[in-house]
């Protein structure tokens, strides 16, 4: 299975992380929709799962979930925010094209990841370190741990948080792993 994790900007001018697993891990910054949607239709969808950071709220409306209240704990940001508005609009006209087109799409919080894993620093570089990889920003660090975090999701050690209202997808092992 190939593995897409991206770290969704709210605004196209802004930085968006992607991280393809496909037998090579490729990360990249990209910043428009058609830069993401043109690396992501170049898989077969029946073959790729998507992870997404950002969150996924159908109608593309922003409100406060039970899952954003249940992950609070790891730092999830409102949706009800000003700039996590945007995110949540783009967010989900992005799924919406890649579900109608038959790709996986799940929602996923890579700051939870990097504590469950027990890599977690505010330095983002220390963060890549402890995982071995190499990164030009805080997004495509968020990007890699988008798609570890799918990873896990694919081999079953991943849990979905949430209701019919949102789920976040979370890993379940606290042991270091990588997408190797």
């Amino acid at each position: 299975m190939i593995v897409i994790g991206i770290d969704l900007a709210g605004k196209e001018k802004n930085p968006t992380g992607l991280c393809i697993v496909n037998g090579e891990i490729t990360i990249e910054t990209v910043y428009h929709d058609e830069d993401i949607k043109r690396r992501v239709f170049s898989f077969d969808a029946k073959d790729t799962i998507i992870a997404i950071d950002a969150p996924l709220i159908e109608g593309g409306i922003a409100k406060i979930r039970d899952v954003d209240k249940r992950l609070k704990k790891y730092g999830t940001m409102p949706p009800v925010m000003k700039g996590m508005k945007d995110l949540v609009r783009r967010a989900f006209i992005l799924k919406e094209e890649f579900e109608r087109k038959g790709y996986t799409v799940i929602e996923v919080f890579p700051t939870a990841t990097s504590k469950i894993l027990g890599v977690y620093d505010r330095d983002y570089k220390k963060v890549a370190n402890a995982l071995g990889i190499r990164v030009k920003n805080k997004h495509e660090l968020d990007a890699y741990l988008c798609a570890l975090t799918g990873k896990f999701f694919l081999k079953g050690e991943a849990v979905e948080v949430g209701d019919d209202d949102g789920k976040i997808v979370i890993p379940v092992k606290g042991e270091k792993h990588g997408l190797d």
